[in-house]
């Protein structure tokens, strides 16, 4: 056999959990409370620093909850970060991360808000289904939503016109000659024949034709009408113009034989009649007799109604009344002046006895009537009337019924374009205005607000307000130009109910191009930019840029919108089946670019929300009995998006019940963990360019179970089932525990710790004891801590030690109350917290080559390994162990020393060595494991190993 040796330069591949012989160089079968680093190596993770308040005494959060929805909100980089529960009563509770102090809750009352139509909403289907409610942070605002809460709309309808029935009829113009007529209806097909005169005759006269009458005293025109002849029942408004044209005729001598006297004379006169208003009711044969009395002698004219007609209008209302207005035409005399009070005069007239309201404003007449009715224009030259719709909004009168609402029908076709407008008088007063655009009278106007998203706030130093946010109402156009949003449910009060509920929910409140956006259905649903609570559009008259956006998804599965992120490319948003792209072609987005479409198609979990991993996005499918962790890249408007999943090595690594997921884009870091549990699964990647140099897996195991945890300005918080707020830098800084030892830094590595002192020595029992209450001693909280997994110890780090970096094991003596250490601790502050252990357990090896990007393993050859050689960074105290097939499992345990001596003051850890770990065994027969329970540090770096190595006899290709 010949001697072998192999180089594994590194150590930061993290868990796989394929055979040994298909791992790549670097991965390993364990690897507990470890950071795989591609510049220090693989590290043993900082300790969680327990954070607690002065007021305090227990350490642990003072009121949280069974159960209940975490969240955390980061104010800024003085105040840091808040964490949040929502209770299973719906009970909100916000505690500040700094110094874990619980903050004052207050409710707002808008909407008419009240602590408990609040905690109503914000209370979950049960106790358990904690994923009900769902938070979106903007700024200082955190909207909180409840995915069973079904959004309504209110029943309050936006204002209805000042009477149900109107109508303004705006005089045109005014004319001598004319009638301003009008027929007013019901709407009903009952028709009233209406007769009129259509030629008249002088069928007899007075006119005095005999000698004498030489002056031609009947000479004259007048024009007659009612009043000028008897009336007639069901007569009325004959016009006529009568000309009486005279010439001197024939003459006769007087009695002397002289020239003709004054009688001498008679007149021939020429007659004619002009029918000028046929009226109503007269028919053929119909006579009237007047009196010309404006020439120079009356006489008597019979006229008589030569021929006539009928036509039928509609002109019944409530319930037969008589609409047919007919008011007396205008002066016939050009000389005399028509005034629009003088027709409007006519008409207020003749509407008594209608039942309508009528009320002159400005040039026209407003009516009004609890009765629907309709009013018709005999003459359109004349007047215009305007009821509940218009075709021209040129047409409008500059005066008219403050209040009164008129829709515009722009096209005959299509509802689409229709609005609504509102005549506002000035001073609120009948007269003269403008017009603004309103909503359709009588329409559902706005959200319930009990079923909508609530917010919680910072507004005050220690204080956080619950409230209803201030949804906007509809202002403008109708069910079709400016219709309800697609997440309200479809009840009663809904126009497109047809007796069946449809119950709609919103599932997630997002944050997409400065529009609060809602996922509700299979719809994504956003507001006005800058606008949170608008969702409705400003105009009907056009589509704008700022409209919000209500666009549906399609997909040949049916599913639901749960969840989604925003990403360069637009808004990707996840169903349980697929995921899609909400994004513009153009550099407007507005509802007529925007574009909802499908990029791919994997399982998704709702209950975890999807994270950005800087310029990828990963996401969790629990479908099966493990959960993957699916990393999605090269999202764009066209085409598939490239899914990769990165648990392929660890399959079976991350349960199904994964419910806690949180990241840190910065340190290239996920954490996924499950609530109750105390393992928490970590999932490393650094990228140079569109190079993955590292993609590793690796657990944390604390002290106690988590509640919930978070990621935010290089910490990792956690909370524990013992309700402990803890932190762990993931980059060190300054408050970390740890020693400085010839220019190197040594972290110091313990969960939930904090700092004791106080400690009185008792030089015959040699040990140290610490007391709640003396000294300053804090030790109170310790009896919080149930079934911790480390021991309880105290770390000295003090410069001024006689041994900086020493450590003892704590005896509790009364829990909660004192605890001995041994030796003499008394001088100093102590850090005091749990031990946990850092542990690798590294595969089998085997004699491998390099063919293209992958490694080969040699299998079939025969390998007895002589030693390892580990390459370790910064360690103190470790151990190895080899576990060994038929035969007792070798341990040793490592001191870290310089040349096997220290000065009695030094910490006796070293920043790096080469441990060599003797072996004589066969490779498949071996598995070591590396660990350190100490508070030091330890770090795997490389391993060489030696060995004997014999290829059986077979010729390898």
């Amino acid at each position: 056999m010949a001697g072998i040796s192999q180089t594994i330069p590194n150590y930061y591949g993290g868990i796989s959990e394929q055979p040994d012989q298909l791992k790549n160089p670097g991965q390993v079968k364990e690897a507990l409370n470890v950071i795989p680093d591609i510049t220090y190596g693989l590290y043993k993770r900082p300790g969680s620093k327990r954070i607690i308040s002065a007021d305090q005494a227990s350490g642990a959060l003072t009121n949280v909850q069974s159960n209940g929805s975490w969240f955390h909100y980061y104010r800024d980089e003085t105040e840091g970060s808040y964490i949040g529960q929502i209770a299973s009563d719906g009970t909100p509770r916000v505690w500040r991360c700094s110094d874990a102090k619980e903050m004052t809750i207050a409710y707002g009352n808008t909407n008419s808000a009240t602590s408990s139509n609040l905690k109503s909403y914000l209370t979950p289907s049960s106790a358990t289904n904690t994923e009900d409610i769902q938070f979106c942070t903007i700024n200082d605002t955190t909207f909180i939503n409840n995915r069973t809460k079904a959004v309504t709309i209110d029943s309050t309808t936006t204002a209805a016109r000042p009477h149900a029935y109107g109508a303004y009829i705006e005089v045109l113009r005014t004319e001598n000659g004319r009638q301003y007529g009008l027929n007013i209806h019901d709407g009903t097909a009952t028709e009233t024949s209406l007769v009129k005169a259509t030629r008249v005759k002088i069928h007899s006269d007075t006119l005095a034709t005999g000698w004498g009458t030489g002056n031609c005293p009947g000479v004259g025109t007048q024009v007659f009408g009612d009043g000028d002849y008897t009336a007639q029942s069901g007569k009325k408004q004959l016009i006529f113009r009568l000309t009486i044209l005279g010439q001197v005729g024939d003459s006769q001598a007087d009695d002397d034989g002289g020239g003709p006297g004054p009688d001498g004379f008679r007149c021939a006169y020429n007659k004619s009649i002009d029918l000028l208003h046929g009226g109503e009711g007269w028919t053929t044969d119909d006579t009237v007799t007047v009196t010309a009395d404006q020439a120079d002698t009356s006489y008597n004219y019979t006229i008589k109604v030569v021929d006539h007609e009928t036509s039928k209008v509609r002109g019944t209302i409530n319930s037969g009344v008589n609409g047919i207005i007919r008011p007396q035409p205008t002066p016939w005399d050009a000389q005399t002046a028509v005034s629009v009070d003088t027709i409007l005069g006519g008409i207020y007239t003749e509407l008594a006895g209608t039942g309508l309201s009528r009320t002159i404003i400005g040039n026209g007449i407003y009516l009004s009537s609890s009765s629907a009715f309709n009013v018709e224009i005999t003459d359109p030259d004349l007047m215009r009337v305007m009821q509940n719709e218009v075709n021209d909004v040129s047409k409008l009168p500059n005066q008219c019924k403050h209040g009164y609402i008129v829709k515009i029908s722009n096209s005959q076709q299509s509802e689409e374009d229709d609005y609504y407008l509102k005549f506002k008088g000035q001073n609120d007063e009948d007269g003269p205005g403008s017009w603004v655009e309103c909503p359709a009278p009588g329409i559902k106007k706005k959200f319930s607000a009990g079923t909508m998203p609530v917010t919680i706030q910072r507004t005050a130093a220690t204080t956080f307000t619950v409230d209803r946010y201030d949804w906007d109402e509809r202002t403008v156009g109708d069910d079709k130009t400016n219709s309800i949003p697609t997440f309200v449910s479809i009840t009663s009060d809904h126009p497109d109910y047809d007796s069946t509920v449809e119950n709609r929910y919103i599932n997630k409140v997002l944050f997409f191009r400065n529009r609060l956006t809602f996922l509700s259905g299979t719809n994504v649903i956003t507001s006005q930019p800058g606008d949170f609570g608008n969702f409705w559009a400003d105009t009907a008259l056009t589509v704008s840029g700022i409209d919000p956006i209500d666009i549906s998804m399609s997909s040949t599965l049916p599913s639901k919108l749960y969840d989604g992120i925003e990403i360069n490319a637009g808004l990707l948003v996840f169903t349980t089946n697929s995921q899609h792209l909400l994004s513009s072609d153009d550099t407007v987005f507005n509802p007529d670019t925007a574009k909802l479409r499908t990029i791919s198609a994997y399982n998704y979990n709702k209950v975890i929300p999807p994270i950005s991993l800087g310029t990828t996005i990963g996401f969790l499918d629990n479908s099966n009995k493990y959960s993957r962790f699916n990393e999605m890249a090269n999202v764009s408007r066209e085409g598939q998006a490239m899914i990769m999943d990165q648990t392929k090595v660890v399959p079976s690594l991350l349960s199904k019940n994964i419910d806690l997921i949180t990241n840190s884009r910065e340190n290239g870091l996920v954490f996924f963990g499950k609530t109750g549990e105390d393992i928490v699964y970590g999932f490393k990647t650094v990228t140079i360019g569109d190079q993955r140099l590292q993609s590793a897996w690796f657990k944390w195991k604390f002290n106690n179970p988590i509640k919930y945890h978070f990621v935010q300005d290089d910490k990792y918080y956690l909370l524990d089932t013992d309700n402990f707020l803890q932190s762990i830098s993931l980059t060190q800084n300054d408050a970390d525990p740890s020693i400085n030892e010839e220019g190197t830094n040594f972290l110091m590595h313990l969960d939930n710790w904090t700092t004791v002192q106080g400690g009185v020595y008792n030089a015959t029992t040699t040990k140290t004891t610490f007391t709640d209450g003396a000294s300053s001693c804090e030790f109170t909280w310790q009896s919080s801590v149930t079934s911790p997994n480390g021991d309880l110890v105290v770390i000295d780090i003090d410069s001024n030690s006689t041994r900086v970096g020493r450590y003892a094991p704590v005896t509790v003596t009364s829990a909660g109350a004192t605890f001995t250490v041994p030796g003499d601790w008394s001088s100093s502050t102590l850090y005091i917290g749990y031990l946990y252990d850092y542990q690798v357990d590294l595969p089998k090896l085997y004699t491998t080559k390099q063919v293209g990007q992958n490694t080969i393993a040699d299998t079939s050859a025969s390998l007895v390994l002589h030693r390892l050689n580990l390459s370790l960074g910064k360690v103190g105290l470790y151990e190895t162990t080899l576990t060994r097939i038929g035969k007792p499992a070798y341990t040793e345990v490592y001191e870290s020393t310089s040349s096997n001596q220290y000065n009695v003051s030094d910490a006796p850890y070293i920043d790096e060595i080469i441990k060599t770990i003797p072996v004589y065994d066969t490779n498949k027969n071996v598995d070591i494991t590396l660990k350190s329970t100490h508070p030091s540090p330890c770090t795997l770096r490389s391993m060489q190993w030696e060995g004997d190595y014999s290829p059986m006899y077979y010729r390898r290709g």
